[in-house]
């Protein structure tokens, strides 16, 4: 008889499980709070335009190949394309760096902007290298807080050689200072723990390993539209009897006598299983098991103010698929969002025009474009009442730094406000990361993957580990795949 598995989610991680699962005998089921399945990898269409409304890039695209192929998908219509230049950088004082993609264009830019040839850069390269490779064997492939198997102890020892011994351990933004001297460069590098919702100023030197990642593997995007990916593990599902609601919120996971017998739906229906797997914010899980709420000690990640335009015309060609119009006091911008919990005076503006490598995504002489700035998540925060106040900042910034985008060209809007993130994906304050990544425990002891106290329980995505990012959802998945069949099959 097969065995009932529930997944309480569709986000990225739980969608990944299901077709892990449904590849090796499992009955499962799908239960999504909101009318779309992705989660956060969503999508939004109108007039024409389509935009997808969550993550906007892909690092590491094996890691996608690797899950297809290990659970027989097709995938072979899916076109990940390399995006050459990646990214675009704007400064306060009208400078513009577009970040080299080669290693010869990599050594004109530091010829150019920093001291000693770049020397420092290399060494922090070579330190986010090693620590790739000892997470690529270690923290990629076991789950810290369970005991790990003999395979898995040897491979960390065999692994103990790429452990690096310095510029590793310390702060991030105090290392990056160390060893850059350009303002410029050091705010890019100062941007990219913001991809896991933390501040560079608080966030552990660890997280060198991102943008060793994007140089060493480069950027992606998926023609069509990120959500294409999600598209094609549904497909995939249904194919195999995958049973998935959508508009179905689960308002209690059920249990008795320390282990899992179902989920109750806002209908009051009751859908038993013999594991429930939660792919959502995993801090939240106490109220679905009726339990009181935990102690919120660790900080929550930053969330966004997000524009989705489609414009009746084209912007200049000077505007690459991804800009970044960066604020010209970056350290007070985050001491405004983690500090002062609020929206920053001039925050960092983050660009994506999708319909530049696209066209397909907008009308033609259109433009599909996508706006974000980092937020505060202030659980309870009325963000709606402040949405001129928003919007003025925004494009203040865009405007000093020489994008403009014109109301009278806007034929299409929507707008996400921490708020609208809160409230539908049930992340508080809009978290759209679960936990900063402000220290070392927040980093790499991310909430466990199984429950302590109920059996059949466990936890997929963003929130848990390895963390965020498409890619570690993706092994997040492979994770709590492994764990399942540990405790509930092999056990």
């Amino acid at each position: 008889m097969k065995k009932r598995l529930i997944i309480v989610g569709s986000g990225l991680g739980g969608l990944s499980l299901a077709l892990r699962a449904s590849s090796n005998d499992w009955e499962v089921s799908i239960l999504e709070r909101n009318d779309t399945l992705g989660g956060k990898l969503n999508i939004f269409e109108q007039n024409g335009f389509r935009f997808d409304t969550g993550p906007s890039l892909i690092t590491l695209p094996q890691v996608f190949a690797e899950l297809f192929e290990q659970c027989g998908v097709e995938h072979e219509h899916l076109r990940f394309r390399h995006l050459v230049p990646l990214t675009q950088y704007r400064f306060a004082n009208g400078e513009q760096i577009t970040y080299p993609d080669t290693l010869p264009a990599t050594a004109a830019l530091l010829e150019r902007i920093e001291a000693d040839r770049g020397r420092g850069y290399w060494q922090l390269m070579a330190t986010a290298a090693k620590l790739f490779e000892l997470s690529s064997r270690t923290f990629f492939e076991s789950v810290p807080t369970e005991i790990p198997s003999r395979e898995q102890v040897q491979m960390l020892l065999h692994s103990l050689r790429w452990l690096p011994l310095r510029n590793a351990w310390g702060n991030y933004a105090r290392t990056v200072d160390r060893h850059i001297t350009s303002p410029q460069l050091r705010q890019i590098f100062y941007r990219y723990p913001t991809y896991v919702g933390s501040s560079p100023y608080r966030a552990p030197a660890t997280l060198l390993v991102i943008p060793y990642l994007e140089a060493a593997f480069g950027g992606w995007y998926v023609e069509g539209g990120l959500y294409r990916i999600v598209e094609t593990i549904v497909a995939a599902l249904e194919q195999r009897g995958v049973r998935t609601y959508t508009s179905a919120p689960v308002t209690a996971i059920l249990h008795r006598n320390g282990k899992v017998e179902g989920v109750r739906l806002a209908t009051g229906d009751v859908l038993e299983g013999d594991v429930v797997v939660f792919s959502g914010d995993a801090t939240t899980v106490n109220a679905l098991l009726g339990m009181p709420a935990q102690p919120n000690k660790a900080e929550r990640s930053m969330s966004g103010v997000i524009y989705l335009l489609g414009l009746r015309r084209r912007l200049p060609t000077d505007v690459h698929h991804h800009t970044i119009a960066f604020s010209s006091d970056y350290r007070r911008e985050f001491d405004q969002i983690f500090e002062q919990r609020q929206f920053p005076d001039e925050p960092t503006v983050y660009v994506n025009v999708t319909s530049k490598t696209d066209p397909t995504t907008a009308p033609q002489g259109c433009e599909t474009v996508f706006v974000m700035a980092n937020a505060p998540a202030v659980e309870g925060k009325r963000w709606e009442q402040e949405m001129s106040m928003l919007w003025e900042r925004i494009n203040g910034v865009l405007e000093r730094r020489g994008i403009t985008i014109a109301e009278s060209d806007v034929v299409v809007r929507s707008v996400w406000t921490p708020e609208r993130f809160e409230r539908t994906y049930a992340m508080p304050g809009g978290a759209i990361y679960g936990l900063a990544s402000h220290s070392y425990r927040t980093a790499f002891l991310r909430p466990t993957m199984r429950h302590r106290r109920i059996k059949g329980l466990y936890f997929v995505g963003g929130s848990t580990h390895p963390g965020g990012g498409t890619p570690m959802v993706i092994l997040s998945s492979k994770l709590a795949y492994n764990l399942i069949l540990r405790y509930e099959v092999d056990s």
